[in-house]
């Protein structure tokens, strides 16, 4: 699809490469070609693309480059009288481009810049929470919705008056994970965790509950908050410092799911054992390979990977704090069993302006990117004189039943749905409108509430048209854009014309191509030659089979009517061990060695090389004949010749299209480019 791609990009070096900076008004029309205008801003974008901005413009460049440009517009012109820009497959890949350009022009750089300083400002602290989920589909019920409020206002009250908020995660909270699950036959068991989450940093979390939790004092549980889970309240018992990235080694200890107390204390002890051994002297990695049970990391002298905060459980992240690059820990108990842990190395938080650009590539990818859309259709709204009636919903949804979920739903007929439910920059949008959008874009999902649905999938609505009336203004809104597209546009023109016209034509017009070979070809021409035969012969057991064979050559050359390869089989006679190589071959001065001292046809030149078995190696080149200078072929030139004919080709046709579409340059406003 983007196959015009690197000859749009370098359409401006194909032209010229000078710059100009318009003072002049950019819309005044500079020329027409065949009646269509081109303004001073299409002239000077594309003649200042990728030039330094201290090269100076001489007039002599520019009246070069002006004709030029009016050959870039006549060829495009006559892809458009020949109707390429309709093509279907050209206007999908112009598209393609546009699609590519756009999506910068739907971000609010304002709330972009906003995220990215306060994810920065988070990097500078960890987090240990825990929290209380009480789980509501975001398409609920209000009855449902209520309900599960009530639940996690229950649970806030209890907490702010002081109750254990690990018990009351037991208690209340609907992530699994607070609570103990047995083992399966897919999963070991998995001890519950009350509800603590461990540490954790900005992107870690979903954004609405970084947000809660950030906004939340140490010690302190959050205001209830809603993600796509349900309702959460969050306690924050840690606020350190950033971790950044850390690499440790560990001895591992496991302790099985199914220990009694007896062989825990004696895992423990044999941990504090190991630990008193490294204290005494004894080598840590030693210690590893010797009592580690981790043995995927033994294997690598206990060593992890380099880690996060939120990677590890906050037991064994609680000590990594702690250490300095070097020291060791005493044995810290997870609930995987008990670690001895040493600190590799330590990176901390980079400069803001060394985290900037990875931090902006997270927040693209991060749910919390669509407020960079959501507050920018914010403004659209207010820029557009948007306005709603959005009491006429009601009117929508008796007619809405649960085949939408099913994808099976249909219009119905109603007068109620002629109602207008909102308005765009003077636009009306009916409830007609919605309808049938509903119907086009509706998919099979889980059923859920019908009012909330509808009320989800109208903002969503609202949200899209909004946006297609910008992405609609973008070129006229946005003057160098619009420049941009009419670049891509015109190139994928130039392209496709220049294709047709010239570069396939050459190509397949074998008998233009020999008639115009025939013009040129005293260009294309050989110096003077000699015709060569090449003989080497390889294995020879001593001098006086060297001696005759080289005789037999030169006589079977020069006076034998003898083909190469009867050649090659009758000196194999001699010795079927003989390996043998010959070949004709015409050569100027300086090209083959041991031919240019050869002056008269039959003369020849030997050379001979012994090799450390004492087998000779033989070299003969024969003189055949003199070449004085001639044409080359066409098939020896063909690729000079095409590029020869192409733009012989592409000349005839400027001169054409000069003749078919008039040109009318308006000399007083191109004076006051030349002379600004």
């Amino acid at each position: 699809m983007m196959k015009h791609l690197g000859f749009i990009l370098l359409l401006p070096a194909l032209i010229l490469s000078c710059r100009v900076s318009a003072q002049i008004d950019d819309k005044e029309v500079l020329m027409t070609i065949d009646g269509q205008k081109v303004t001073v801003g299409e002239f000077l974008n594309i003649y200042n693309k990728n030039n330094v901005q201290t090269e100076v413009a001489d007039r002599k460049s520019m009246d070069e480059y002006l004709d030029l440009f009016i050959n870039f517009k006549l060829k495009v012109r006559d892809a458009e009288m020949a109707g390429l820009d309709t093509v279907k497959s050209l206007r999908e890949e112009l598209a393609g481009y546009r699609k590519q350009l756009t999506p910068p022009y739907f971000v609010d750089k304002e709330t972009l810049d906003m995220l990215v300083k306060e994810a920065w400002e988070r990097m500078q602290y960890d987090l240990r929470a825990s929290h209380i989920l009480v789980r509501v589909d975001p398409m609920a019920s209000a009855a449902d919705t209520l309900a599960a409020y009530k639940k996690i206002q229950t649970a806030l009250e209890r907490a702010r008056k002081g109750e254990d908020f690990g018990k009351l995660a037991l208690e209340l909270s609907e992530d699994p994970s607070a609570r103990d699950r047995e083992a399966t036959s897919q999963r070991p068991f998995l001890r519950g965790n009350k509800g603590d989450l461990g540490f954790f940093t900005v992107f870690n979390m979903i954004y609405p509950f970084e947000n809660a939790a950030y906004k939340t004092s140490k010690g302190q549980v959050s205001d209830i908050v809603r993600t796509n889970y349900g309702y959460h309240i969050i306690k924050v018992f840690e606020r350190r410092p950033a971790l950044g990235r850390a690499q440790v080694a560990h001895i591992f200890f496991q302790i099985p799911a199914n220990a009694k107390a007896e062989d825990s204390l004696r895992i423990k002890m044999r941990a504090d054992s190991v630990y008193q051994r490294y204290l005494a002297g004894e080598d840590f990695t030693k210690l590893v390979k010797e009592f580690s049970d981790d043995k995927g990391s033994a294997a690598r002298d206990g060593v992890l990977p380099w880690f996060t905060c939120n990677r590890l459980v906050p037991e064994f992240m609680e000590v990594v704090y702690s250490l300095k690059p070097g020291e060791v820990s005493k044995p810290v108990l997870t609930s995987y069993g008990w670690h001895i842990i040493k600190m590799i190395d330590h990176k901390p938080i980079g400069s803001f302006e060394n985290e900037e650009q990875d931090l902006r590539q997270r927040i693209e990818k991060d749910s919390r990117y669509s407020l960079t859309k959501s507050h920018l259709i914010a403004k659209l709204k207010k820029e557009y004189a948007f306005s709603e009636n959005s009491k006429a919903l009601a009117d929508l949804l008796p007619l809405l039943d649960t085949n939408i979920f099913h994808a099976k739903w249909t219009v119905p007929s109603s007068k109620k749905l002629k109602k207008e439910i909102f308005s765009l920059a003077g636009q009306k949008y009916t409830l007609n409108d919605f309808a049938n959008w509903l119907s086009k874009n509706q998919k099979k999902m889980q059923k859920a509430d019908l009012g909330m649905y509808l009320k989800t999938k109208y903002k969503e609505y609202v949200d899209e048209q909004v946006v297609a009336y910008e992405d609609s203004r973008l070129e006229t809104k946005y003057p160098d854009f619009g420049l941009l597209m009419k670049e891509y546009h015109d190139g994928i023109l130039l392209f496709e014309i220049t294709q047709k016209k010239v570069w396939d034509k050459a190509i397949q017009d074998t008998t233009g191509l020999l008639a115009f070979y025939e013009s040129v070809k005293n260009n294309y021409m050989w110096p003077d030659r000699k015709e060569i035969t090449r003989v080497q012969i390889r294995n020879i057991k001593d001098r006086k089979m060297a001696d005759l064979l080289a005789k037999q050559v030169v006589e079977w050359i020069n006076f034998a009517d003898m083909t190469l390869t009867t050649m090659k089989e009758k000196i194999l006679e001699n010795d079927s061990t003989l390996i043998v190589d010959i070949e004709r071959d015409k050569v100027a001065a300086g090209e083959e060695s041991g031919a240019d001292e050869l002056t008269q046809p039959q003369s020849y030149s030997r050379k001979d090389e012994t090799d450390e078995s004492g087998r000779i190696s033989l070299r003969i080149v024969v003189l055949n004949r003199l070449l004085p200078p001639m044409p080359k072929e066409l098939d020896e030139v063909r690729g000079h010749v095409t590029a020869e004919y192409q733009n012989y080709l592409e000349s005839e046709w400027i001169k054409k299209l000069r003749e078919k579409y008039p040109v009318v340059v308006n000399r007083e406003v191109f004076e006051k480019i030349k002379n600004q």
